[in-house]
């Protein structure tokens, strides 16, 4: 049992489901409980002071933010809400001291020790950066030193008081604030960068660069003053010079977390080839390239899975019907097959999902099943591949977009590494036939690819979006067809018409792409402007958008919010509507007369197999919710 301090008599037994087994800490933020959930284990449950009478509902609106954070070296969120007039979030359980205590402890960390906090941390900031959260009281106290490394939590606390308390108040730990804070201006994602700079001088020397003494003296160094690093034993090399640039009072001087991470693992930063912090907007993720993480699946080939960041993580993201621009929670893009794949009407094995609580439901009659998976849980969010004849899966590395041909032949990586060539972009394709492997370079620096989706079967490739850079609001400007037998690309430059992603059209030898006023563009490969079929909506779907066989695509309604719409190509009519509502996400085509779907729940969700009225008709796969929610699965044809 975790050490814990018995309750005390105010303190409820029970809260919101979870029962209190004892006091974890208490401060000027409210109580932090060891709780047990109804399903058993362990979390800690965190009791906000009481919220203001307006600030409910941007509380809400805030902690389902901060559950988008994606659980890389961070103690993830998972549930959140009201309890008798209090905010509470719970989040994971993490067993161990926090940086504070061991700096208090044993003394400052050193050499690999310290190289391992800050690519933990930076990691962690990242991926928060990423769901659009600032931390904004980034300290040592908020690092907890696991067995599996450092995890970064109460991420997004700051913006939780915010709301809920109403007022104007200062918040955060002076000797580890940014310069900003204290002048009132905005505390975005630079004042955590200024924050962790601290944190590890703090781990490195024993002491924070500014000092410990009274505020009024700290806040004064740190507008003024120049931080103390310490000596080289201490702090030197690189993570000096990272740490340093950190430190600069211009906030816009500050190097993002993903140009941190970068330089971190050892690559290079050229400033127009990174993603900057932080999400557009807080709401369900848009149907492009992802960003957010929920569980990917598409019909015909692979969802795409863009980047967190260059040369760092790779994160996934929900395809969400209706969404603008791209943005986990699942992933993007995939293929039109070319054939015309079926799926049994039940059910009638089960196959549990290797390191996870998930099940596969399948039928050996299904010619569409999970071919790879990607669980986000995990630190280096492993890949698994499926042997095509055995159906087994095995580990396939760290950090990298995989997607698997129709058939199983081919698999084409878009690994992190490839981030850190300044010259050129490149895909790497295995052979699975003749075990070779082999990459194919596609376009120059300072564009980059993503969304990489196969055609029909396979025989016309692999499409990929030619992106300007892989900034969040950076334009698709082309794409790119590769050949992996011929072992070329052929590069399309389109114009730069917003950032959304191109896929596969519904005829042989055309790609689609997202055009004004809810119009849907239809080119040639030689981007050449085959159709323009108007008011019909986003694209939605991922890269499966169309049947196979391209008779019917899909769209958000143009005409309502939490609706599929289907299309027939041909006539330009509509052919049904799905009213899923907010449960339901439509991921694609899984056959001309089904499409793939998560259904989420509470506590279980699902991926499930809709008709065209929108019914349930079989379940695919199932599990608890948190876990479907951060791992993803992509569906492939045999």
């Amino acid at each position: 049992m975790p050490p814990t301090a018995s309750l005390l008599p105010e303190d409820p037994e029970l809260l919101a489901g979870y029962r209190l087994l004892g006091r974890l800490g208490t401060g000027g933020q409210g109580v932090v409980y060891l709780a047990e959930p109804a399903g058993g284990g362990r979390v800690a449950v965190k009791v906000l002071h009481r919220a203001s009478a307006d600030g409910t509902g941007p509380f809400l609106a805030e902690t389902e933010l901060v559950r988008r954070v994606r659980p890389f070296c961070t103690a993830q969120v998972i549930d959140s809400g009201l309890a008798g007039g209090r905010p509470y979030i719970v989040s994971e359980y993490v067993e161990g001291p926090n940086l504070a205590q061991v700096i208090e402890g044993r003394g400052a960390l050193r050499g690999p020790e310290l190289g391992r906090l800050a690519l933990g941390t930076m990691t962690a900031l990242a991926a928060v950066h990423q769901a659009g959260v600032v931390h904004r009281d980034f300290k040592p106290a908020n690092v907890l030193l696991g067995r599996d490394g450092p995890r970064v939590i109460d991420f997004g606390i700051a913006q939780v008081l915010d709301v809920t308390a109403g007022t104007a108040d200062l918040v955060g730990t002076p000797p580890y604030m940014a310069p900003e804070q204290f002048s009132g201006e905005h505390a975005g994602p630079p004042a955590d960068m200024f924050a962790w700079a601290s944190t590890i001088v703090c781990a490195a020397t024993g002491r924070p660069p500014f000092g410990t003494e009274p505020m009024p003296v700290v806040i004064n160094r740190i507008l003024n003053g120049e931080p103390d690093l310490g000596g080289a034993v201490e702090l030197d090399g690189e993570l000096r010079e990272l740490v340093a640039a950190c430190l600069d009072k211009d906030p816009a001087r500050r190097p993002t977390a993903p140009q941190a991470l970068m330089r971190l693992l050892g690559g290079e930063v050229p400033a127009r080839e990174i993603l900057p912090e932080g999400s557009r907007r807080a709401a369900p993720p848009p149907a492009g390239r992802p960003r957010r993480v929920v569980t990917a699946v598409s019909a015909a080939g692979v969802l795409a899975v863009a980047g967190l960041l260059a040369g760092g993580l790779l994160a996934p993201r929900l395809l969400s019907s209706g969404d603008p621009a791209p943005s986990p929670s699942l992933s993007g893009s995939a293929p039109v097959p070319a054939v015309q794949p079926t799926m049994a009407a039940a059910s009638t094995t089960e196959t549990a999902l290797p390191g996870s609580d998930l099940t596969l439901r399948e039928n050996p009659a299904d010619e569409v099943w999970v071919s790879a998976f990607q669980d986000w849980r995990k630190h280096g969010a492993p890949g698994f591949l499926r042997d095509p004849r055995s159906g087994a899966f095995t580990a396939d590395g760290n950090l990298k977009t995989t997607v698997v041909s129709p058939g199983g032949r081919f698999v084409a990586s878009l690994a992190a590494s490839r981030l850190y060539a300044p010259d050129y972009d490149r895909i790497r394709i295995t052979d699975r036939a003749s075990g070779a492997a082999y990459d194919i370079r596609t376009v120059d620096r300072p564009l980059i690819t993503d969304n990489p989706s196969w055609s029909g079967g396979g025989a016309a490739g692999i499409l990929l979006t030619v992106y300007e850079d892989l900034e969040d609001d950076r334009p698709s400007v082309g794409f790119a067809v590769v050949d992996p037998a011929a072992r070329t690309a052929r590069i399309t430059r389109m114009p730069a018409t917003g950032h959304h992603p191109y896929v596969w059209g519904p005829e042989p030898g055309t790609v689609m792409h997202r055009g004004p006023g809810g119009a849907v563009l239809v080119y040639g490969l030689d981007g050449s402007l085959r159709r323009t079929i108007p008011g019909v909506g986003d694209l939605s779907g991922g890269g499966a958008v169309t049947t196979p066989g391209g008779g019917l695509f899909l769209t958000a309604c143009p005409d309502g919010p939490a609706a599929t719409c289907v299309w027939d190509y041909r006539s330009g009519t509509r052919r049904a509507r799905l009213p899923t509502g907010e449960r339901i996400t439509v991921h694609g085509w899984l056959s001309t007369e089904h499409l793939l779907a998560t259904r989420k729940g509470k506590k279980v969700s699902e991926i499930v197999m809709l008709d065209l009225t929108g019914r349930a008709v079989r379940v695919l796969a199932d599990g608890p919710a948190a876990e479907l929610d951060k791992i993803t699965l992509w569906y492939t044809p045999k």
